[in-house]
């Protein structure tokens, strides 16, 4: 289908090839220019001018551009799922290696989205393995062998773990757009969705309170309430960037402190073949996030 989509673009005069279909792939994962940009490491405004010569080589819209992001249109959509296939296509397809075993993964909710995208590409690629992911804020004990692999905001120290330092997750303040675009918007004034201890003195949440950020008639526990409050239009919250898709930034000028993330193991876990696979490929697919 993307090759037919090619041969038709070309027929009414336009140009496109695999490198217009990445571009609109980055769009379409990433939600805005920006965020594909700077994934791309290109600028949005090229970016964008990029796939305004596409949607003119194939005589039809493909994304709409809004104060949120972008949005793909129906033929977008249509282009975007071909263009997918197309890559799957393009990629060689693995030998089966014959490994087999279980992975134990611990993390954080924050972590739930590529920990899982490794979790299925290396059950993937491994079918004769299986990974039990556990979803909680606590530090599991990885020397007493309560699980295989950690991702952790805290280094320990512990001389019997390997810690493996990835990108820092960034933070800022982030709301719905209906809150985000009031006039006269000013931090001691904005309804906060804040967290109840221990989470309220992570050193984000304690940078948000020196700013001003200050009214908090609401607090939850977790990170996932904070955001679905947002993102019901409730108050304005302090979340993590690669948590904040869809949301907009009202105070970009607000510093939050970064955290520091560290991939944990333990050297015993790392002798059993599948364990060592799961964690080069978590790594990889941490890294490929990048700084958020």
């Amino acid at each position: 289908m993307a090759k037919q989509v090619c041969q038709n673009a070309k027929q009414r005069g336009g140009t496109m090839n695999w490198d217009d279909l990445r571009l609109l792939l980055a769009v379409a994962r990433r939600g805005s220019f920006l965020r594909a940009g700077e994934a791309l490491g290109m600028a949005a405004s090229t970016l964008s001018r990029r796939i305004t010569q596409l949607e003119a080589g194939i005589g039809a819209a493909l994304v709409e551009r809004g104060a949120d992001g972008t949005r793909l249109t129906a033929r977008g959509a249509a282009l975007v799922q071909a263009a997918q296939d197309f890559e799957a296509a393009l990629t060689p397809k693995p030998e089966a290696t014959g490994l087999s075993g279980r992975v134990r993964v611990t993390a954080g909710e924050g972590f739930v989205e590529p920990v899982t995208d490794a979790a299925t590409a290396f059950t993937r690629l491994h079918p004769g393995c299986t990974v039990d992911f556990t979803v909680t804020p606590d530090l599991v004990k990885l020397s007493q062998g309560a699980s295989d692999v950690a991702i952790r905001t805290l280094h320990q120290g512990e001389p019997s773990l390997i810690y493996q330092r990835l990108p820092d997750v960034g933070f800022g303040i982030f709301a719905a757009t209906e809150m985000a675009l009031q006039p006269g918007a000013a931090p001691e004034i904005i309804p906060m969705i804040g967290l109840l201890p221990p989470m309220d003195q992570l050193p984000h949440m304690k940078a948000a309170l020196a700013a001003g950020f200050i009214t908090t008639p609401i607090r939850v526990s977790s990170f996932a309430a904070q955001l679905a409050a947002v993102r019901q239009g409730h108050g304005a919250a302090a979340l993590p960037r690669v948590l904040a898709k869809g949301l907009l930034e009202p105070f970009p000028k607000v510093n939050l402190p970064e955290l520091q993330v560290f991939l944990v193991t333990r050297p015993q876990a790392l002798r059993q073949p599948q364990i060592r696979a799961f964690v080069d490929l978590l790594k990889e697919q941490m890294m490929s996030i990048g700084p958020q």
